[in-house]
């Protein structure tokens, strides 16, 4: 049987293929890449950011695991309006919450994996120490936060030296990142949640007017949760649960099915686009209802891994700083950003309370009938995370299309503010021909990875969108 990787960044697919080509699991493979990533994409993800992960390794649901952090204790109304605040900010210390990323990385190879901890960084402390060149992904991230982060002390030197953004091509050394992940590879997890990364974090939380403390990091875990699906042509596509997006996708799948508005010939796509609106209000995450003139929390803020060993069992990956850079504050022993993940509040006008905030990032995997693998696949992109993630489903469940192919086809956003943008060619331009013309915003029209079987064969797609790539393992 063959096996199959995608990521957004061809270094983090080769360190995952050399994974399974020397005898590794695809959950090794998946570790092992978002280590990779978490050095040469610092503007999506990172050692000081969070995530969630479905593995399938025997027919039926997927297992599931939530990275995310809590809500600090001392993040409160109270706190906020004592601070001059009616909402977190969109940047800054304020909005930080427990880094699950590691822990998450790190419980997914202890249940599931066959590698260990110190194997999985080593592609990554390689980076890191040795340095990497600049893809056009960072370097477009980076010259678009020039003017909020140049002078950052600790990420300012890293990503605009000499306060102008880093080109393609420029090689980036992080020497700080570098230690940290040693640290890691010796301690785990508790280097971050209650070692010496932690006293880092909590010093900067205190300095920057923050809320997360020492009890909100110890008192972290990554915990078992319970993935949700829905029936859909033939198959059960599964998502994580509120306080995700993952809702939104089966409330529009649901919808699609029942109506009638799709068949293996013919896809009625403006009925499709209305039952994605409808089932992200549904979810909670209505486009609409946040302005397009708000700060926007995200210029390229998630990075999601897919992964197939040679035994057929998968790994669906995602994770994130939330905002680009997170946000924007710099911890000098992370050798990069705590993430802003509790800004989400902000952006979907929910009220803040104690649990998890919102989370935009989702997973996405599809079984058989018979439980049995179909398809790994997820997005980066905020709220066009559950958009493509419908889409591709269409594409390849009802039009029969490869990962590939479903991926490069044109898609459509609901954007901020509720109006509809569209990529050239989709066939809902015969509709709304003034969408062409919408600037979709900071996420685009989203990057996705996919992969599974196509015909008999097994298949992988990553998005060109955003530089992504695949490989498919003999």
């Amino acid at each position: 049987m063959t096996a199959a990787v995608a990521t957004s960044d061809p270094r983090a697919t080769q360190a995952a293929a050399d994974v399974i080509r020397s005898g590794g699991n695809a959950i090794d493979a998946a570790v092992t890449a978002a280590f990779v990533l978490y050095v040469v994409e610092p503007q999506s993800c990172g050692i000081g950011g969070d995530g969630f992960m479905f593995v399938h390794n025997e027919p039926g649901p997927p297992i599931g695991l939530d990275g995310s952090g809590a809500v600090p204790a001392g993040l409160t109304r109270e706190a906020l309006a004592a601070d001059g605040l009616d909402n977190v900010p969109a940047r800054g210390a304020k909005t930080a919450t427990p880094p699950g990323a590691v822990s998450l990385l790190e419980t997914a190879l202890t249940q599931f994996g066959t590698i260990n901890l110190r194997d999985a960084l080593v592609p990554a402390i390689q980076f890191a120490r040795e340095g990497f060149a600049v893809r056009p992904t960072l370097a477009v991230a980076a010259a678009k936060a020039a003017a909020e982060l140049a002078h950052e002390p600790v990420l300012g030197p890293l990503y605009w030296p000499g306060g102008k953004a880093v080109t393609e091509g420029a090689t980036v050394r992080n020497p700080e990142l570098a230690n940290a992940l040693a640290l890691i590879a010796v301690e785990g997890s508790a280097a971050i949640l209650t070692g010496a990364l932690a006293d880092a974090i909590v010093e900067a939380m205190e300095a920057n007017g923050g809320y997360l403390s020492r009890a909100d990091l110890a008192a972290h875990r990554t915990l078992p949760i319970a993935p949700a699906g829905v029936d859909f042509a033939g198959h059960r596509i599964w998502q994580m649960p509120s306080p995700t997006q993952g809702p939104a996708v089966l409330a529009a799948l649901r919808d699609i099915s029942s109506n009638g508005t799709s068949s293996e010939s013919e896809i009625d796509w403006d009925a499709a686009y209305h039952a994605v609106a409808a089932g992200m209000v549904e979810a909670g995450f209505d486009p609409t209802n946040v302005g397009t003139s708000a700060p926007s929390p995200a210029k390229g803020d998630t990075t999601f891994i897919a992964a197939i060993d040679h035994d057929g069992h998968g790994a669906s990956l995602i994770t994130s700083v939330f905002g680009d850079f997170g946000s924007h504050l710099g911890v000098k022993a992370l050798g990069g950003p705590i993430h802003n993940r509790a800004t989400t509040f902000r952006l979907v006008s929910k009220p803040i309370g104690p649990g998890k905030p919102p989370h935009t990032t989702i997973p996405g995997l599809i079984t058989r009938a018979d439980g049995t693998l179909r398809y790994v696949l997820g997005v980066a992109g905020g709220v066009m995370q559950p958009q493509t993630q419908v889409q591709l489903t269409l594409r390849t469940l009802l039009e029969n299309h490869s990962p590939q192919e479903a991926i490069d086809l044109p898609r459509f956003k609901i954007c901020f503010g509720g109006e509809l943008a569209l990529e050239a060619g989709h066939p809902l331009a015969t509709l709304y021909p003034d969408a062409l013309n919408k600037n979709p915003g900071p996420e685009g029209f989203g990057a996705a990875q996919m992969i599974g079987w196509h015909e008999g064969a097994l298949h992988a797609g990553a998005d060109a969108r955003r530089g992504g790539h695949a490989t498919v393992i003999e």
